[in-house]
């Protein structure tokens, strides 16, 4: 009995070491977890530091190289918009050069003859003059203008960009303190679970034993009678049911692993889970905040493209009203011109008509200027009461008057052939005079003319030569090289507008 006692004392202390062994190598295995999860953060946390150096060594470098490419790039265009400004220059100034000595050799020859008609020719040039110089005003408020405007829109563009990366830069931080915060509650809670799991097995295990020994005392005073006819039987069946308990034993193992297993793989997918709400949540709210920007963005862009065309169509209609009055006072002009030129023919056809009727008395005493109304009155007058009085009288008159009488009849003959050469020679000057005023009017006509040809678009325009659209090829303008061409392939010009040329023009004249 003894030893039998012993024996089973000896059975139940193996069994609970067995447990308590399970136990501690299951602590162990959350320790080592624990650890190596540590190790794992704080690699992480390694890793993200050095990424955060690289990119902020590297972005330096990669935003220097881009900048110094862009103004390498602008570089060249600017050397290729330069020489071709320049060869356009070189161009007009030779031809403005040549029509200005041109126009210097006529001026001297009609120096003399056309003071009148260079008086007002100088008064059209002056109004020219300050009519491009109130334009190229107005053109140069409307590049201040422009470029205010663009500094604003670049410097709410950087604004834009500089909250946009703050913005991003707040997200990071946001992403890296949550995992922070998530690995710290994780670190936490599995301490506390395994902390609960180790206390409630080794209360379950001191209840387990107070129990069994009570049992064991119990039954052992109860078998005492029955031990010994049971003895046999008991040794008979006892290898079965040993095998029988390690069966159970290794079976009861595997369920409690299965269901640990289970256990992880739930508590797995529920922060798999969480973590995916937490990220629908963020990038839900990060792509709503986008979508706002880039609709604010695109309102405000189409506000300005919006201003911008009404702008343009205000600036046309301006353009287009100063266009309409320069035709029609050019029209009005013509239209003066014109009738002044028909009165002057009406005139001119007058006095060849009244010509042949006109004595030499009348013709002499036209271009007199010495001899006034109330002496030829008085002469005639004089005339009219020498013919009243009598032959004989008037025979005497004249017998004792023949000299004086023949000597101012020759006078009145040499004077008339002096006023014949006279008006002879204001009829061939009259002339020359109008022949240069024609001439004058057809170059003014001709410079309106081009004029109003480089400011207007119509088809005939496009196809003759315009000073305001210049290319580096042979054809006159980008119209006739583009007709010129029937090949189908494409070819590049250089274009230069008009309005960018006088803008140049301009700033060059003011810097110098």
């Amino acid at each position: 009995m003894p030893v039998a006692r012993k024996a089973l004392k000896m059975g139940g202390r193996k069994k609970v070491l067995s447990g308590v062994e399970l136990e501690r190598m299951r602590a162990e295995e959350l320790e080592k977890r624990c650890r190596q999860l540590m190790l794992l953060q704080s690699r992480l946390r390694e890793v993200i530091a050095q990424e955060r150096e690289m990119f902020s060594t590297v972005s330096g470098t990669i935003d220097a190289r881009w900048m110094r490419f862009l103004r390498e790039c602008k570089q060249r265009e600017l050397v290729v918009e330069i020489e071709v400004l320049r060869r356009t220059f070189e161009t007009t100034l030779d031809r403005k050069e040549a029509f200005s000595a041109t126009l210097l050799e006529e001026l001297h020859v009609a120096e003399e003859q056309c003071r009148h008609a260079f008086r007002s020719h100088m008064d059209v040039v002056g109004s020219l003059l300050e009519l491009h110089a109130a334009r190229t005003k107005d053109l140069e408020g409307e590049l201040e203008s422009n470029v205010a405007e663009m500094q604003r829109d670049f410097e709410y563009e950087r604004t834009e960009l500089e909250l946009k990366h703050r913005i991003e830069m707040d997200d990071l931080r946001l992403i890296l303190d949550n995992m922070a915060s998530e690995a710290e509650m994780m670190e936490k809670r599995l301490q506390e679970e395994t902390s609960e799991g180790h206390e409630t097995a080794a209360e379950k295990m001191d209840e387990e034993k107070r129990q069994m020994e009570a049992d064991l005392y119990k039954v052992e005073d109860a078998l005492r009678g029955e031990l010994d006819s049971r003895y046999k039987s008991f040794m008979s069946t006892a290898q079965a049911n040993m095998k029988e308990y390690t069966a159970k034993c290794k079976e009861d193992q595997d369920t409690t692993e299965r269901i640990a297993a289970q256990l992880r793989k739930i508590e797995k997918l529920q922060s798999n889970v969480a973590s995916w709400r937490t990220n629908i949540a963020r990038n839900a709210k990060e792509w709503e905040g986008r979508n706002t920007a880039i609709q604010a963005e695109r309102d405000a862009t189409l506000a300005h493209l919006k201003k911008l065309k009404e702008k343009m169509q205000r600036w046309r209609q301006m353009q287009s009203r100063a266009l309409i009055d320069l035709v029609k006072e050019a029209n009005a002009t013509e239209e003066s011109l014109q009738a002044t030129s028909k009165r002057a023919a009406r005139l001119l056809r007058l006095v060849e008509l009244c010509k042949p009727m006109e004595t030499e008395r009348e013709q002499v005493l036209l271009h007199e200027a010495n001899i006034s109304a109330a002496a030829v009155d008085a002469e005639t007058k004089r005339r009219v009461a020498a013919a009243s009085s009598g032959i004989a009288q008037d025979d005497v008159h004249s017998g004792g008057n023949t000299v004086p009488a023949a000597n101012e009849q020759w006078q009145s003959l040499d004077r008339f052939w002096l006023k014949h050469n006279k008006v002879v020679l204001d009829n061939a000057a009259l002339t020359q005079e109008r022949f240069l005023l024609e001439e004058e009017n057809r170059q003014l006509q001709v410079v309106l003319k081009d004029y109003l040809d480089d400011v207007s678009i119509s088809d005939q325009v496009m196809r003759q030569g315009n000073a305001l659209l210049c290319t580096q090829a042979s054809n006159p303008n980008v119209v006739q090289a583009a007709s010129a061409h029937d090949d189908g392939g494409v070819r590049g010009y250089n274009v230069v507008e008009g309005n960018k040329f006088i803008n140049d023009q301009t700033r060059h004249a003011i810097g110098h």
